[in-house]
């Protein structure tokens, strides 16, 4: 699934998204998520219209970082 994740890509996940990951999610911080699963999906979706669904799209991108984390590093140190 990550055949077109670039190393760029990999790096601001590890360094940037992954130590703010669990902290607090509001509209400062959801475009933070939504590029998670975009760089990770390869998608150009949205924003959440609602913040009703910041906490849903805040669960999906850290389900997807830590299902391929590993992919994610070896693709950074490649």
């Amino acid at each position: 699934m990550l055949a077109n994740l670039s190393k760029e890509d990999a790096l601001w996940l590890l360094n940037v998204y992954q130590p703010k990951m669990n902290g607090t999610i509001n509209q400062n911080n959801i475009s933070m998520f939504t590029k998670a699963i975009n760089v990770i999906r390869g998608t150009n979706s949205s924003n959440p219209a609602c913040n009703c669904q910041y906490k849903t799209q805040a669960h999906i991108a850290k389900s997807l970082f830590e299902q391929y984390k590993t992919e994610i590093e070896t693709i950074a140190n490649g």
